[in-house]
């Protein structure tokens, strides 16, 4: 009897144990903090430019890999045991993923000039590089933050996926424990550490006159009237008689 008592209890306990585990975390409690934290920016449609910015993000680890916008595939990189590895989704699709994606492009192409661009290598970004993010995923086993970068000296913005695995896959881990693993690759960046943003173009100054004496103002002259005539010639005097 008492054995059977005390595999009751074992087994309450476990189940309690086991219930209040699952409870430590939930994925739209989460997702709601995530939205908070991290505010995400606004692009257009084809993400060439940026319509809201959001925050920005600087990057506390080495080795996020990212792709050109202009490319098909997305680097997609995961946070897993203090590292980052990237580009699993494009090793994973290969040359034959490729190869499928340009023949679907080539497929619905009507004009016969539809290309794969697919010759930018990735970037890899290393800690302090700085990023835009575009929106945070709460998935059933990780977070997945998309990523976004301001144009290169040639005009190219990159892209790519970062995921952070739940430590436990079968459960959500608590708010402040997943913080705390974003925190460790990701920081935001307080709008006072950002460079603001440039001021219009201002009107050419006029060159300064060259350094010299000041000159004197133009004197004003009221009209005079003319001097009056020189006097008339007294008449000559007549010839002197001589005597006779």
């Amino acid at each position: 009897m008492k054995t059977a008592a005390r595999w009751i209890a074992a087994a309450v306990l476990a189940s309690g144990v086991t219930w209040a585990h699952g409870q430590a975390g939930d994925s739209a409690t989460l997702q709601q903090k995530l939205n908070t934290e991290f505010k995400a920016t606004q692009t257009t449609k084809d993400l060439s430019e940026i319509v809201t910015a959001g925050d920005v993000l600087e990057l506390q680890k080495d080795g996020l890999r990212m792709s050109a916008l202009a490319t098909i595939l997305t680097e997609s990189n995961t946070y897993k045991d203090g590292k980052i590895g990237g580009g699993a989704a494009k090793r994973a699709w290969g040359t034959f993923g490729t190869i499928m994606l340009a023949a679907a492009v080539a497929g619905l192409d009507t004009t016969g000039t539809a290309t794969v661009p697919d010759g930018i290598p990735p970037r890899i970004l290393k800690t302090g590089d700085r990023c835009w993010v575009l929106g945070t995923q709460v998935e059933k086993d990780g977070m997945v933050f998309k990523l976004y970068t301001d144009p290169d000296d040639n005009g190219v913005r990159y892209h790519a996926t970062l995921k952070f695995p739940f430590p436990n896959k079968k459960h959500v881990p608590p708010v402040e424990e997943a913080l705390g693993q974003i925190a460790e690759v990701l920081k935001v960046v307080p709008p006072e550490e950002l460079a603001p943003p440039p001021e219009p173009a201002e009107a050419a100054e006029t060159a300064p006159a060259a350094e010299g004496p000041p000159a004197e103002p133009q004197r004003q002259y009221e009209d005079v009237a003319p001097p009056p005539p020189p006097p008339d010639a007294a008449p000559p005097s007549p010839p002197a008689r001589r005597p006779r």
